[in-house]
């Protein structure tokens, strides 16, 4: 009691050497008769011996353990990601080790290298903060899929929405519904590409022959969100429509109006951008402009997987959809 059985415990309790206990647990890689297996199997159960999986991740040269990096574990689209992630590595048989950037680059960087050295098969990293350029100079040991990615880079798997698609999907739909001011809320971007949902909300209010409105810009979170209703609610004359750069935002962006008395969407139309199970917990449901987030965590680690064996970049931007809730006047 107290102390860890080992193999040799086993042995001596099955009467075998320590080779033989290895090979029944390994399953090879020499035979054992029948009576001397079952002896040792006895043996292990009686003791409760539990193998190392150290030392066998040692002797395998694989740990079957993938790092995984999000920015806030605390946000709904992130936490989303992880979950999608823990079931498609669960699929495979494998283990996740999770860990939080808190959005920092230093930080970042201090964990993937932390993950590395503990000896993680491959690494996958949501809305890194690192710029392409710094990935590159990493020289990372391990594959490594970068997940909300909308350019490829040289040697990793990156994979993402079709971010400029949806802003411009957003912005349609509430200028179908005969909105002629749109105001887009979203937080900072630490990469410049990240910015193509404004991008896709600018070439829709151009093509429809609209002006676009100055942004809000706040945290992307229901904080921030809310904080952007408090704005948005003190404005002169704020538009009829709000187009929130995430569903976090729309969440905290919706509580502030209805706070201080606003309809929605009788007062002010709604739509947002993730497509998590949240907006369907409030009231209003929100509109929102739906990421593959089980598609995108799929092809991402199968390509991961595959990388073992194919040393090459791999690179996909997944379509997105709109899923229609009663925060936009539908």
């Amino acid at each position: 009691m107290g102390s860890r059985i080992t193999r040799k415990d086993v042995a001596e309790r099955a009467g075998v050497s320590s080779a033989v206990v290895s090979y029944v647990v390994n399953n090879g890689p020499r035979p054992v008769a029948k009576e001397t297996r079952l002896k040792v199997l006895a043996a292990i159960e009686e003791l409760g011996y539990m193998p190392s999986a150290t030392a066998r991740a040692l002797r395998l040269g694989a740990t079957s353990t993938y790092g995984v990096v999000v920015p806030n574990g605390s946000h709904s689209f992130n936490a989303a990601v992880v979950h999608a992630v823990d079931q498609e590595l669960s699929r495979h048989d494998l283990s996740m080790l999770l860990s939080n950037s808190h959005e920092s680059v230093e930080a970042e960087l201090t964990v993937i290298h932390n993950m590395v050295a503990r000896g993680v098969d491959g690494l996958i990293v949501l809305n890194a903060a690192i710029s392409d350029e710094g990935w590159i100079e990493q020289n990372l040991t391990v594959p490594a899929v970068l997940l909300d990615r909308q350019r490829e880079i040289d040697g990793f798997i990156t994979v993402g929405p079709d971010f400029l698609e949806g802003g411009k999907l957003a912005t349609e739909h509430l200028i179908g519904h005969g909105h002629k001011e749109i105001l887009p809320i979203f937080g900072t971007f630490e990469h410049g590409e990240q910015n193509m949902r404004y991008t896709g909300y600018r070439q829709a209010v151009r093509e429809a022959g609209l002006q676009e409105v100055e942004p809000i810009i706040c945290d992307w979170t229901r904080e921030g969100g809310y904080e952007a209703g408090e704005k948005y609610v003190q404005m002169d004359a704020p538009p009829k429509a709000v187009f929130c750069f995430s569903d976090a935002i729309a969440i905290g962006f919706l509580k502030a109006v209805l706070d201080a008395g606003l309809r929605v969407p009788e007062d002010v139309a709604i739509v947002s951008f993730d497509g998590t199970d949240d907006v369907g917990y409030v009231h209003p449901t929100i509109t929102t402009v739906r990421q593959p987030i089980p598609e995108m965590v799929q092809y991402g680690v199968e390509m991961l997987l595959a990388k073992k064996r194919e040393q090459h970049t791999k690179h996909k931007i997944f379509p997105v959809g709109m899923q229609v809730g009663h925060s936009c006047g539908c």
